[in-house]
């Protein structure tokens, strides 16, 4: 068979082919029972005759581009007004359950805190120093611990070891901490002991057999009162005994019990009763063993009244040891009021009246260098009137200044033994002896940085005909100390004392010798190298003055120590 590829007839049977499918496919969508006909009986391919043109060539006519440009449209925009339409929705949303889990913070750990030191140093008259502290650790339920300190001066201030002096004080002590109460209880032994320095130093005798004086004080306490400082009912009820011993003969021993209770009996008003006993027997070698009984008992209320707080009730004590006053049971009015001028300013009186307890342990305190067989009398306080103001210039600053005006029977004054003019006596003046004071006291305290105390204090005194002064006490007292923390790393501490005006009874003559006035100024330093370790250096007596508060007993020049502390 010949095939001509003819181009046309290609074309033209295609598109006879590309027409037929196009009714056929018409045809099978409108009848599809004719179509299915149809199928059936065609089933043969009829001949066909194709021819190929294979030279032919199709020629295009050129196409004409347009290049005008289209031109714009106008188009005129209106505004058209936007309408606006509020409509309240209200949904009703079910009940939103939240269970949240709190964030638990992790609790921060108490900084280590070194309540527990050492320290130790060494000063000129050949003065070694210890003094150690030692408490239990952070506890809910209890606390305790010791306090030992331990200071020996070999030498003094006329004839070296002649006028040497020292002290040794060890104590314990303990806590119990209950919800409802707290239990308190201390023990303890002090030891003091001195040199009868105060001989003429030309008596050769009396250098060489130079006699020793040594005191020890035991003592014990305890005390139970009331945890919940805001319940209505305070209360507080403890014991103490005391035991003291020289190296003479003389001894003395003292019991106290105390109690005191407040109740509130309203916001503003509130009562309260302080009571106390103390059984003191003393014995010597021309002292006879008898006890001596204080038993007093103090009510008082308390309440506001327009802008006044007043404080009143009554003293009532009982005493068997009174000298010249056959009385024994003494009644003394208690009333002190305030007012407040202001926030920061406070005006107050009062007047009050007392039986003042005295003992040996006290008396030796004030004056070691007594002689034996001095007896130790209560002092009656008839009546005190004082009053004053006090308040605070600022946050930083504070202030207070008062007087007070007291007559006393039996006070107690110090003069020379004529037979030893080494050691003292007490003189009792069994009449009414007038006590006048006038004070004033500073403070200033910035964030703990620098901190200054300044008191100042004027004494005069009305003493009967059969003494003619009041010997050994002092006219005047001023007092000033401070501390400056330098960056946590350096303390600075500085100390004044003047005392003057003391009046002493010259043994041989009878003459009133009038005591130079005392100057003392002491600084001291602590650099702290650690949270655990730090040094030290102290002055003191900067001035070297040897001023004397006892007459015949001068006391040492400049001192000075050095030393180091460790906590832990």
């Amino acid at each position: 068979m010949n095939y001509k590829f003819n181009i046309d007839k290609i074309y033209r049977y295609a598109m006879k082919f590309f027409l037929s499918i196009a009714i056929l496919f018409s045809l099978l969508h409108s009848t599809p029972a004719l179509a299915q006909e149809d199928w059936e009986n065609d089933g043969e391919i009829e001949d066909v005759e194709i021819e190929i043109v294979k030279d032919r060539e199709i020629n295009l006519p050129r196409a004409n581009r347009n290049f005008d440009k289209i031109p714009p449209m106008n188009v005129t925009s209106e505004e058209e007004e936007l309408e606006y339409f509020f409509q309240s929705i209200n949904f009703d949303l079910p009940t939103l359950q939240i269970r949240a889990r709190p964030l638990r913070m992790k609790s921060e750990r108490l900084p280590k805190t070194y309540g527990n030191y050492a320290r130790a140093g060494f000063g000129n008259f050949v003065t070694p120093y210890f003094e150690a502290y030692v408490t239990s650790k952070r506890s809910k339920d209890h606390m305790y611990g010791g306090h030992l300190n331990f200071l020996n001066s070999q030498n003094g201030p006329v004839d070296d070891s002649n006028s040497g002096s020292g002290m040794l004080d060890l104590d314990l002590f303990g806590k119990l901490f209950n919800e409802n109460f707290t239990v308190s209880g201390d023990i303890g032994l002090r030891n003091r002991n001195y040199h009868f320095f105060g001989y003429d130093e030309t008596d050769v005798e009396a250098r060489e057999n130079v006699e020793e004086q040594r005191f020890s004080n035991f003592y014990l306490k305890a005390a139970i009162e009331n945890t919940d400082k805001q319940a209505k009912l305070q209360y507080l009820v403890g014991m103490q005994f005391d035991y003291l011993s020289d190296d003479f003969d003389a001894t003395e021993s003292e019991v106290q019990f105390d109690f005191r209770g407040s109740y509130a009996l309203g916001e503003l008003t509130s009562a309260e009763v302080i009571s106390d006993i103390d059984l003191i027997t003393q014995e010597d070698t021309q002292i006879e063993a008898e006890t001596r009984t204080i038993f007093r008992v103090t009510p008082t209320v308390s309440f506001q009244y327009e802008g006044f707080r007043i404080k009143a009730g009554f003293n009532a004590v009982y005493e068997n040891d009174t000298l010249g006053d056959s009385e024994e049971l003494h009644f003394y009015p208690l009333v002190r009021a305030s007012y407040d001028l202001t926030e920061s300013f406070q005006v107050y009186a009062g007047i009050r009246g007392d039986i003042v307890k005295n003992t040996l342990r006290q008396m030796t305190r004030e004056n070691p260098f007594l002689g034996p067989n001095t007896p130790a009398y209560n002092q009656d306080k008839t009546f005190e009137f004082y009053g004053g103001i006090e308040g605070k210039l600022s946050s930083k600053l504070s202030f207070g200044a008062g007087l007070s005006a007291a007559n006393y029977k039996n006070m107690y004054f110090f003069i020379n033994d004529p037979n030893d003019q080494t050691r003292f006596l007490a003189l009792y003046d069994d009449d009414n002896t007038g006590v006048f004071n006038v004070f004033g006291e500073l403070g200033y305290n910035n964030e703990e940085k620098l901190r200054l105390g300044l008191r100042g204090d004027v004494f005069a005194y009305d003493t009967p005909d059969a003494i003619e002064n009041a010997w050994h006490r002092p006219n005047y007292k001023l007092t000033f100390l401070s501390t400056y923390n330098l960056y946590d790393k350096l303390i600075l501490g500085g100390e004044i004392y003047a005392i003057g005006g003391i009046q002493a009874l010259e043994s041989e003559t009878s003459e009133t010798v009038d005591l130079d006035a005392s100057l003392d100024l002491n600084l001291k330093a602590e650099y702290l190298v650690s949270d655990q370790i730090s040094g030290f250096l102290r002055f003191n007596n900067l001035l070297a003055n040897e001023y004397e508060l006892l007459y015949n007993y001068p006391s040492r020049g400049l001192q000075f120590m050095i030393g180091a502390s460790y906590s832990f």
